[in-house]
């Protein structure tokens, strides 16, 4: 669907699809707030004041930072969002800002000391985007005011328009990451854009493992969730990049109808393949797993557990504080099913567990056994 096209009323649960699906692109805010505006249900709660610029004097003039340049006030539908590196936008989020009642419970307006000012940087080529305020600037037209206060950030005339992007990105990200009210999935979008090592390292094994996390790998067959478990992996080098890889191909294979696979369960197997490829369980019965398609013995295993048993089945009521190590024994007892009791508590010792937690690994796996049988 083409942006210009988004005009017809739409219900809360299409726009709210529409906009978390959102191309990862530049749009005007007011190509935002029209697909906003288009709910129905919404525009007859009276959420939103029409825009007039004879009476937006909800600001004075002395107020308002002028452009730069032009001298002249600058408006929010001049202004674009880049969502390169911005979050997705939640629409129950934006509305229960709408909704928001002021300390006398009465619906509240605008409020100047709760908004403050609205961060925009003006690109060399004229153009302005929002770059931390994003939301407000949406609130702001739903109520009718298209002045808002902004502070201005202007880049170097000679600064080319992916750096402009890319110092705009860390901005963002130093300014919510910090306070810790971005999620991992998010810092990681933002941080792709200004080249951060550390998310361009994720992003090079998510796109060989063919997963997607908020729309940054275009060729993925499956979406990550619990994106942090995965990222901790990577960062804190659990295991190598060729583990991660063949068990991310290896469930996303496996649970091939599942619109998203879970990062416990791929991190659970890497680590079992890890300790294969490292010997460090070599007295076990061994398994090729060095290819995919037709010649790793873990693929057609895993397929075969998969036709009866979700992803949940090996990641519920995990251990406390062996969360990833749980999974990772349930796939070589259920999924791969090689282990005697005795090779259980050697795997369980191989998998970090202390005593307390080999016993109830163990016993709870001899429960789950007999239950099934």
């Amino acid at each position: 669907m083409n942006m210009s096209m988004v005009t017809k009323p739409m219900s809360f649960k299409d726009a709210d699809a529409y906009l978390k699906n959102l191309e990862l692109k530049t749009y005007t805010i007011k190509e935002i707030f029209d697909i906003v505006r288009s709910v129905v249900a919404l525009e007859k709660e009276g959420l939103f004041k029409n825009i007039c610029e004879a009476l937006d004097s909800f600001y004075k003039d002395n107020e308002l930072l002028k452009h730069p340049v032009t001298g002249k006030k600058i408006s929010i539908l001049e202004i674009k969002v880049d969502l390169t590196y911005q979050r997705i936008l939640k629409l129950k989020q934006l509305v229960d800002h709408l909704r928001a009642k002021d300390k006398d419970g009465n619906p509240m307006d605008y409020d100047k000391m709760c908004a403050g000012s609205i961060d925009i940087a003006i690109r060399p080529d004229g153009d302005i985007y929002c770059w931390d305020g994003f939301r407000r600037c949406l609130i702001a037209l739903a109520k009718g005011i298209q002045y808002p206060l902004f502070s201005i950030y202007s880049h170097p005339p000679t600064r080319t328009i992916a750096n402009c992007r890319a110092v705009e990105a860390f901005a963002f990200k130093k300014r919510n990451g910090d306070n810790e009210a971005m999620a991992k999935d998010e810092l990681y979008k933002s941080g792709i854009v200004f080249n951060d090592p550390k998310d361009l390292k994720t992003k090079e094994i998510l796109s060989e493992s063919k997963l997607d996390v908020l729309k940054t790998i275009k060729d993925a067959v499956s979406t990550l969730s619990g994106f942090a478990q995965y990222e901790e992996t990577i960062v804190k080098d659990k295991v190598s990049k060729e583990s991660l890889i063949l068990a991310s191909k290896i469930v996303t294979k496996s649970y091939d109808v599942d619109p998203t696979v879970g990062s416990y369960v791929i991190c659970g197997l890497a680590i079992y393949i890890e300790l294969i490829r490292t010997s460090a369980i070599k007295d076990f019965p061994s398994y090729n797993i060095t290819g995919i398609e037709g010649t790793c013995n873990f693929l057609p295993k895993f397929k075969a557990y998969a036709k009866n048993n979700s992803q949940k089945s090996l990641t519920k009521n995990r251990i406390s504080n062996y969360a990833v190590e749980t999974v990772a024994f349930r796939i070589a007892t259920r999924v791969l099913d090689i282990l005697d009791i005795n090779e259980e508590v050697a795997l369980a010792t191989k998998l970090g567990f202390d005593d307390e937690g080999i016993k109830q690994i163990v016993s709870a796996e001899t429960i789950t056994k007999a239950q099934a049988a």
